[in-house]
Order: C-alpha cells, then sequence, then structure tokens
C-alpha cells in the first residue's frame, strides 16, 4: 500500500482529546475546544469613532446654515455620556459613549474649536458634508462584534489577535485541547547516549533525542525510554506508560531478522507490521497496548524521520497524509522516480521560492531541509517547473520571502 493509504489504515489510532482551561492571556497557539461565542455585542453602547462633537438632526441642520451651536457638555472615554439638549452638541472622545439623541459625530478638525484645552462653549462648522448624519462618525451597539456571534471556532489554534478578541469580550478564561502526551522508546542492544559508553560495535542513538526534540516542538509532553533486546523489557515499559500516554511510539525491531524485539513482543496479540510502499522507511507497525495506540517506526534515523512527519504527525493533527500535502515547483530537474515505491527526497527552498531536491536521503540531508519531497511511483525524472508535493519539516532555514 502506499502512504496515504497506510495513513488512512492508522487513522483511528488518534489519540483521544482532553480539555484544560487556561487564562486567556496565556492561550497563544493553543488550539480551542469548542466555539467561544460572544458574551455581549462589542461595543456595548454607541461609541463615538472620533475626536469632536455630537450634535442631534437639529444642530446638524443648524450648522448647515452657519449657525453657531451651543456645547452643553463633555465626555471623555470612560465616562457616562453627557445629557445632549436639542439643537446643541456635546463634545465627546474617541471612545467615548455618545447621547441617545445624537445624530452625527462632528471631527473637531471640521470645526473652530481648538482640539485641546477646556470644552468650548460654542462651535461653528467650516462645513457640514453631506454623510453628517445617520450615525456618522458612531459606532453602533455590535458593530464590531454582535451578542452571540462565534468569535473562534472549535479547532482554530488562538493568535495574539485572537488573545485580544477573547480579553475584549471579557472572556478571562478559555479551554482549550491539551497538549497531548506520547511516549518514545527506541530499542536495540547496539545503542549508546554518551561517548563514553561507545565500545565496541555500538552506535549513538539518535533517535531517541530526535523524536523528542521534534515531538517537544510541537507542544507535545514526552516520555522517553530505551530498551534493549528483550521482549519481557519492552513490554514492562509498555506497561509503566500505558497509563501516562495517550501514544507510543517505537523505533526499530519490526524487520524480520532474529533479534526484532518489538515484533517478537507485540505481533499478534498487540501489533500489526506491514511494508509500506515507501522509499526509505518502508517497515512500518501499529497496534495497541491496552487501550493506548502505538506505531512502530523503522531503526534507521531516516526512516524514523520520515515515519514521524508522515505518519505520528497525521494522528496528532487529526488530518489524514493525503490531505496534508502541499503543492510547490520543482527547481529541476528533480530526482528520478521508483517504479515500486513513492520516494521522499529533502528539499529546500530556493531564492525564487521553487523547491529543489537533495541527492540523496539520510538523515544528514534532512537536517538542512525546509521540505520532505514526494516523489510519485513511476519511471523517469521529475521535470523542472512541474508540480509537486511537499511537506514543511524541522528545518534550520526559513522560507524566502
Amino acid at each position: 500500500m502506499d502512504p496515504e493509504d497506510y495513513s488512512e489504515l492508522i487513522a483511528d489510532l488518534a489519540p483521544a482529546r482532553r480539555t484544560e482551561v487556561v487564562a486567556a492571556h496565556e492561550a497563544i497557539g493553543r488550539t480551542v475546544s469548542a466555539d467561544i461565542v460572544a458574551v455581549r455585542p462589542v461595543p456595548e453602547f454607541p461609541t463615538s469613532a472620533m475626536d469632536g462633537f455630537a450634535l442631534d438632526e437639529a444642530a446638524v441642520a443648524a450648522a448647515g446654515r452657519g449657525e453657531e451651536i451651543t456645547v452643553v457638555g463633555d465626555t471623555p472615554a470612560g465616562h457616562e455620556s453627557a445629557p445632549l439638549s436639542p439643537g446643541c452638541a456635546v463634545r465627546v472622545m474617541t471612545g467615548a459613549p455618545v447621547p441617545t439623541a445624537a445624530e452625527a459625530v462632528v471631527p473637531v478638525e471640521l470645526t473652530d474649536a481648538e482640539p485641546t484645552g477646556p470644552a468650548p462653549s460654542t462651535i461653528r462648522l467650516a462645513s457640514v458634508p453631506e454623510t453628517a448624519r445617520d450615525g456618522w462618525n458612531i459606532r453602533a451597539v455590535g458593530e464590531d462584534i454582535a451578542g452571540g456571534e462565534v468569535v473562534v471556532a472549535a479547532g482554530a489554534r488562538l493568535t495574539s489577535a485572537g488573545v485580544g478578541t477573547l480579553i475584549m469580550l471579557g472572556i478571562e478564561e478559555v479551554e482549550v485541547i491539551a497538549a497531548a502526551r506520547v511516549g518514545v522508546i527506541v530499542t536495540g542492544d547496539e545503542l549508546r547516549a554518551h561517548a563514553a559508553e561507545a565500545t565496541g560495535p555500538t552506535i549513538f542513538n539518535s533517535n531517541l533525542p530526535m523524536l523528542v526534540s521534534a515531538l517537544s516542538a510541537t507542544g507535545v509532553e514526552v516520555s522517553e525510554a530505551i530498551c534493549g533486546d528483550e521482549p519481557d523489557q519492552l513490554l514492562g515499559l509498555l506497561n509503566g506508560m500505558e497509563d501516562e500516554v495517550d501514544l507510543v511510539l517505537t523505533t526499530g525491531g519490526i524487520s524480520a531478522g532474529a533479534f526484532e524485539v518489538v515484533r517478537q513482543a507485540l505481533e499478534s496479540e498487540h501489533s500489526t507490521f506491514a511494508r509500506v510502499g515507501m522509499r526509505p522507511g518502508s517497515p512500518q507497525g501499529h497496534g495497541r497496548f491496552g487501550t493506548v495506540p502505538m506505531l512502530h517506526f523503522p531503526g534507521t534515523p531516516q526512516g524514523a524521520f520520515l515515519a514521524f512527519h508522515l505518519f505520528a504527525r497525521s494522528l496528532l493533527v487529526g488530518r489524514p497524509l493525503r490531505s496534508r500535502w502541499k503543492k510547490g515547483i520543482c527547481a529541476g530537474p528533480g530526482p528520478a522516480r521508483h517504479e515500486k515505491a513513492v520516494t521522499f527526497r529533502p528539499g529546500g527552498f530556493t531564492d525564487t521560492g521553487e523547491i529543489a531536491a537533495a541527492a540523496r536521503s539520510r538523515l544528514r540531508d534532512f537536517a538542512a531541509a525546509d521540505v520532505i519531497i514526494r516523489i510519485p511511483q513511476g519511471t523517469g525524472e521529475t521535470p523542472a517547473g512541474s508540480v509537486i508535493e511537499y511537506l514543511d519539516c524541522t528545518s534550520g532555514r526559513s522560507r524566502p520571502n
């Protein structure tokens, strides 16, 4: 099966979503668990959009005839509106409530009044625009946000503007999706964490820090463990994680060799293993340990890296791989297709925004990549200028503006 079919096969292993309540001002970047509804309109009262003078209909007409208008009050923002007598004006500041009878707010610069200092006793307008009626420069109740309106939809990620919107509505707490808890278990007697331990035919354990850092960068809470080639040790680690995590990722031990600890411990009773039509990273597995979903990745670092971005991230974001691909332009000449499998290659953006593929798919090549390029099964090279599919991946470089 191709990687997209495999992603759909394992879609029901997506971790159950937990929620938590956090302070709105600390919720930036968090995903909202339910629709957030405006509990009040914004503005809640008719508000002046300008520094100027609120006039009723009679005053607007008199001003149009060049008559002098008496000023009967002064209303700064944050204060109750001064009453407006018929045919008169009240000075209002931006954001201040306007009197109920006001027809329009005339900007101070259209009058003979000074912009600062005490309110004048009278004003005269240099001119009265035809628009100076029907609520000119008066923000109506609910003009920005209507009461009962959905302001942030369930599943949306809160931006700084979203946080500001919540505070504008007086919402101090918000329910968000809690961080997923993921257990990472890397397997193999040959793995060593430190140079001081690397004696004999050993390998530095790159998979664990690679996956832990990738998960942590997405806000996931991570539990980590190293397992040798003893099935009982793996079962013990899974027993310890069962009540503590929402998803387990393992690396290594899933091929057809004699010391494939993950297969030996989990095949048939807990997990299923298969070869996906992809290069690199064909060996894959999935299952459940009790109620906890598991994904089993190959032990090769590039295979584990790809499986994380293709399959684990699809589960964590709740979207199948098929819907996650983006479109780009191949800088070319592009990499050759493989007649039996989908190929994945690291890629980087050029200065003109096209995508150039790396020559190989080693972990060191992915380390310098912006994207993972999907090369469909087939024959021949990918022509320069053709449309290609890609996924963003962790990179030290940024896309050109």
